[in-house]
C-alpha cells in the first residue's frame, strides 16, 4: 500500500515548478510592476514567451494584426490572462517529460484546462477576486492521476479497468487497491510545490466538499466542475449535464445554476485555443 506523499516524492522531476514561474508570479502580485519588467521576465523563458504569443495570436482574440512581442501580448491579453497562461505553461513544462503509456494524455490536458477555465468563470460570476486561485484549483484537480500513472502504472491501470466510470467509484477503488486516491495525491503535490494550504485542502476534499470545513465552498465548485467535465467527455447534452448536478453541492458552492449553460459554452469555445497555446493538445 502507498501513501500520497510517497508517490509524489518518488518523482524527482516534480520537486518544484520552474523557478521562472515564481519570479513572474511575484512580479504579477506587485501593484507597481512595470510592463517592461514583466516582459523581460517572461521573455527570458522561450517556452513561456511562445505560449503567450500563441494565445495572443489565436482565433479566440482575433486581433487584426499579428502580435510579435511579449509586451504587446501582455497589453492586449491583460494580466489575468497572462497569469493563467504562465501558470498553465509552467505546470505543462513540469510534466512535459511524464507521458505514461496507458494514460490518455489528450483527454487529461483537455479535462484539466476545461476545469481550470470553468473554475475561473464561476469565480468571476461570484465576484470573487481570486480568479487565478480558482484557475489553479481546476488545473490541479486531476494531477494526482498523472503522478499515480507514472509512479505505479500497473496498479493504476488495474484500478481504472475495474472501478467503473465515475470519479467517486474510481477514488474508492484507488483507496482499496493503492492506499490513497487521486485527490489525496493532488493535495500532496500542491504541498510539495509550496502552494497555499487552501489549494491542497480544496483539491484533497474535492470529492467530499461538505467535509472541507472553511474550504467547503471552493471544494464544492471544484466538485461541480469535475462533474461537468465528466459529462462533457461522455458527450452528454447541455441539458443532461445541468440536470445531473446535485443541488446540495450547488448550494454549498454558491453556484447559480441558471448561469452554467452560458459559462460552459464560453469555456468550451476557449478550450481549444488555450490548449494550442500551451502546446499540449496532442500529448
Amino acid at each position: 500500500m502507498h501513501v500520497a506523499q510517497e508517490l509524489v516524492a518518488s518523482l524527482d522531476k516534480l520537486a518544484s515548478l520552474p523557478s521562472v514561474y515564481y519570479r513572474v508570479r511575484q512580479a504579477l502580485d506587485d501593484p507597481d510592476v512595470t510592463l517592461n519588467t514583466l516582459s523581460d521576465l517572461i521573455g527570458s523563458d522561450p517556452a513561456l514567451s511562445a505560449a503567450l504569443l500563441r494565445l495572443a495570436n489565436s482565433a479566440f482574440y482575433g486581433f487584426p494584426r499579428r502580435i510579435e512581442t511579449v509586451s504587446r501580448a501582455i497589453s492586449l491579453a491583460g494580466l489575468t490572462q497572462v497569469g493563467d497562461v504562465i501558470l498553465a505553461s509552467s505546470i505543462a513544462a513540469t510534466f512535459g517529460g511524464i507521458r505514461p503509456q496507458r494514460m490518455d494524455m489528450s483527454r487529461f490536458w483537455r479535462s484539466s484546462v476545461r476545469c481550470a477555465l470553468l473554475c475561473r468563470a464561476i469565480a468571476q460570476t461570484q465576484g470573487n477576486g481570486e480568479t487565478e486561485r480558482h484557475f489553479l484549483l481546476g488545473l490541479l484537480a486531476d494531477m494526482g492521476h498523472l503522478v499515480m500513472y507514472h509512479a505505479i502504472p500497473d496498479l493504476s491501470d488495474l484500478v481504472m479497468e475495474t472501478s467503473g466510470l465515475t470519479l467517486d467509484a474510481l477514488a474508492a477503488r484507488e483507496r482499496e487497491v493503492i492506499g490513497c486516491d487521486f485527490a489525496e495525491v493532488g493535495a500532496a503535490l500542491a504541498s510539495n510545490w509550496r502552494m497555499p494550504v487552501s489549494i491542497g485542502a480544496t483539491v484533497g476534499e474535492q470529492l467530499h466538499p461538505e467535509q472541507a470545513g472553511e474550504y467547503a465552498a471552493p471544494a464544492a465548485v471544484l466538485n461541480i466542475v469535475r462533474r461537468i467535465d465528466e459529462m462533457c467527455e461522455a458527450g452528454s447534452s447541455l441539458d443532461d449535464t445541468i440536470a445531473s448536478l446535485p443541488e446540495p453541492i450547488l448550494v454549498l458552492g454558491n453556484i447559480d445554476i441558471t448561469e452554467l449553460p452560458t459559462l460552459i459554452c464560453n469555456c468550451e469555445a476557449q478550450l481549444h485555443e488555450m490548449l494550442e497555446s500551451l502546446g499540449v493538445s496532442t500529448r
